[in-house]
């Protein structure tokens, strides 16, 4: 019972752990996709409503700028020509006088009006009720006109053009030649006696065919434009309901909702007469009190992406539904091997080293418990090296700790050698190489061999040398070294890592300030003491831990390994009370101190110094 509550804890572990780490985060990062890519979709559809309204409203403009100017021209050239010779056919005594100056005046307004092809009618409306037309004639009653916003406008501000719109499946507004759903344009001037000078006209109108209507017609039929209306000055749909009853009376009804920007409504606008929620993108005409208004629905700006979000919602969730049935499977397979193993661990924790387990379930599991009893084997036969061998590994440790110290900075000597040769003259390669075969010599020496400090410190200005050549004198070295200390026996090359520590990893990120280092070594009661001290980067607590305790490496770490390195041949030469201290302060200083136990170190003959490293 115990193994099988085991058994669905671990399951649970393992599905609670995949819903947490897989199932949300897929969830989390599937909404926030779809949330951006449909606000971008909707976005860019908007910026495409954009775009037709821009095409749509700069067609009106040029259309009505064009019309104003024409009406104007007719109406101020040659000093109110026009309007004479229209008082004049309005005046004629019988039809052959009406017919000829009809005539003389359409050929009048065909030969001002350039180009004349998109103006259906030009219409003089006289104070007396009557009208004289050029082109083809208005049939729109003349109340019915004189009725209109536009007339209206037109008489109240005397000599400005004011516009006007007709849209011609609604209003028919010639006998002949007038197509179904178009945009007709009115531009309107009433005239006073400085323009009208026999005082007979009230207003003259020109009816023109604008390219905007083409622009809305032809959009009808694209999805992502939804459907576009023209609305008055008073709210009421001029243009674009195509005989739709129901949208004329949804504007009808919200008159002065639709003034400008994005706007979201549900309406009873579409095509079968169903309500839904539409977005309103309004555009307001310029110098007419029209606006362009532009509705399409809502869920039909990323209808096509969400289809294909709930086909891809569908596809992940069926491929859960199956990873799901899967890791069932497994789990029942391999629960109860890896539960009978981890009993095995305990035991062997708990020091059983008589442990065995029996192998069962997949081939990979059996061959998982193989080993862990090879391994229990193994450490009984590592248990029972006698203290000859141990002594042996000691020996083979500190032989192999003593030639670890990666010589990197070989390379890069052979580099700045190289280099001086192209730039320099032999003097300094000569020097170079004889500080390179210093240290050379100094690795190929015997390992048993110790240094005294005076030959480590020759070595150590070999290293120096070359490094300041590499680093282009970016960094000085100051030694202070008691004369006293200059016969004690060291394993040698224990100052160079400490040295390689501080120039690499202290000084190289230094920017501006020269970098220092100082040697020292002195004795301190019953110690030697060899300290490196620099000026660099510092080291984080963390770092100095990882140097004092050790840590897991691979073959190609090599971090820090030289300080490591120095710790591990001290202790092993020296014993437990040899000591290394790590003293740092982030972006101020490094300071490496070894302490060696004087008890413990051998001196050669007296010696008197020949140097004086000040």
């Amino acid at each position: 019972m115990t193994g099988q509550k085991k058994q669905a804890v671990l399951k649970r572990f393992y599905f609670r752990n995949f819903t947490i780490m897989v199932v949300i985060p897929l969830l989390v990062v599937f909404i926030g996709a779809f949330s951006v890519v449909s606000y971008l979709i909707r976005q860019t559809a908007v910026e495409t409503i954009d775009a037709f309204q821009d095409s749509v409203v700069s067609a009106l403009e040029n259309d009505i700028r064009t019309a104003s100017l024409q009406l104007s021209h007719f109406v101020y050239a040659n000093d109110g020509e026009f309007p004479a010779m229209a008082a004049q056919v309005h005046q004629a005594a019988n039809a052959d006088q009406y017919f000829t100056y009809s005539q003389q005046l359409d050929q009048a307004f065909h030969t001002a009006v350039v180009p004349s092809q998109d103006i259906l009618s030009g219409m003089f409306y006289m104070k007396d009720g009557g009208s004289v037309y050029m082109a083809d004639k208005i049939i729109l009653p003349v109340d019915a006109v004189q009725a209109s916003g536009w007339y209206a406008r037109a008489r109240r501000d005397p000599n400005q053009v004011q516009i006007g719109g007709y849209d011609t499946n609604r209003v028919r507004l010639t006998y002949t030649g007038q197509r179904r759903n178009v945009l007709i344009l009115v531009a309107a001037m009433a005239l006073d006696t400085s323009s009208d000078k026999s005082g007979q006209i009230d207003l003259l109108a020109f009816f023109t065919s604008t390219q905007a209507g083409d622009v809305i017609r032809r959009a009808r039929g694209r999805e992502e434009l939804g459907r576009t209306v023209l609305l008055d000055e008073n709210g009421q749909v001029l243009y674009g309901d195509f005989g739709s009853q129901a949208l004329q009376e949804y504007f009808a009804a919200h008159t002065g909702m639709f003034s400008a920007d994005s706007q979201l409504h549900r309406a009873p606008l579409r095509e079968n007469g169903g309500s839904a929620l539409f977005l309103f993108r309004s555009r307001p005409i310029p110098d007419t009190g029209w606006t362009l208004v532009t509705f399409i629905e809502e869920a039909q700006l990323t209808r096509g992406f969400r289809q294909v979000g709930g086909a891809l919602v569908l596809v992940v969730a069926g491929l859960l539904g199956l990873f799901y049935l899967f890791s069932r499977r497994f789990l029942n397979a391999i629960v109860a091997p890896i539960q009978t193993v981890a009993q095995g661990m305990r035991q062997l924790v708990n020091n059983d080293l008589d442990i065995q387990v029996e192998p069962s379930g997949h081939e990979e599991i059996r061959d998982l418990m193989e080993s862990f009893n090879q391994m229990v084997l193994s450490l009984k036969n590592m248990l029972a090296i006698n203290e000859e061998a141990h002594r042996r590994k000691h020996a083979a440790e500190m032989q192999a700790l003593q030639s670890q110290i990666n010589p990197h900075f070989i390379v890069n000597t052979l580099n700045s050698i190289r280099f001086m040769a192209q730039v320099s003259g032999h003097d300094g390669i000569r020097r170079m190489a004889a500080a390179l075969i210093s240290i050379v010599s100094c690795s190929f020496r015997s390992n048993v061999s110790p240094y005294t400090v005076r030959e480590e410190l020759e070595v150590l200005d070999s290293y120096v040398y070359l490094m300041q050549i590499r680093y282009s004198e970016g960094f000085e070295v100051h030694y202070q070294i008691q004369p006293e200390c200059e016969g004690y026996l060291l394993p040698r090359l224990i100052l160079q890592p400490l040295v390689e520590n501080a120039i690499t990893h202290g000084l190289t990120e230094m920017d501006e300030e020269l970098g220092q280092v100082w040697i020292s070594v002195y004795c301190e009661g019953d110690s030697l003491c060899l300290e490196v001290r620099d000026n660099g980067q510092g080291m984080t607590p963390e770092q100095i831990e990882q140097i004092l305790r050790g840590r897991p490496r691979t073959k190609e770490d090599n971090t820090s390994i030289g300080l490591e390195n120095v710790l591990a041949r001290i202790r092993l030469y020296y014993g437990p009370l040899a000591k290394m201290e790590v003293g740092s302060q982030p972006n101020v200083s490094t300071c490496v101190r070894l302490r060696l136990p004087l008890n413990r170190c051998e001196k050669e003959e007296a010696h008197d110094p020949d140097t004086d490293r000040g």
